[in-house]
């Protein structure tokens, strides 16, 4: 499989994941499934952004600020949405995002995903989405087991 199938393959997995759990689960907390999603939804988003604006030969500063307050705001501006908008938003996001991939030549594509970060083609930013994907998928699913006994 290449490394888009494996991101949609995980991003579909994850999505499942989400949709499978009871609606007590999926409450809004400080960092439970539904904030995960969320902070994930906001990162496909913007890695869509930044590759069409290249491509579009335009200029986007990427947000600035640490990791932890960007995930922060993602997670802020998620209260309120229901997790079934965040899944489709993060299918819909991950859709485009392989779009791109499978027109453009994602080595060609370099994208700076937040002020001062490493510069990354649009390929090494697939593989590290999908590994990021699905390590919180892992942790979600570990801690959801931890929890029952």
């Amino acid at each position: 499989m290449n490394d888009v199938g494996r991101l949609s393959a995980t991003v579909g997995q994850f999505c499942q994941f989400i949709e499978s759990l009871s609606a007590q689960a999926l409450t809004e907390q400080d960092w439970g499934p539904k904030e995960v999603l969320a902070h994930l939804v906001y990162h496909h988003e913007l890695y869509v952004r930044l590759a069409e604006v290249h491509l579009l030969h335009e200029s986007m500063a990427p947000p600035a600020g640490r990791f932890r307050d960007l995930n922060a705001a993602a997670v802020t501006a998620s209260r309120g949405v229901s997790p079934a908008a965040l899944t489709r938003r993060l299918r819909k996001a991950n859709r485009r995002l392989v779009g791109i991939c499978r027109l453009h030549d994602p080595e060609k594509i370099v994208i700076e995903i937040k002020t001062g970060a490493k510069l990354r083609t649009l390929r090494e930013l697939v593989r590290e989405a999908e590994a990021h994907i699905r390590n919180h998928l892992r942790a979600l699913r570990k801690g959801l087991c931890e929890e029952k006994m």
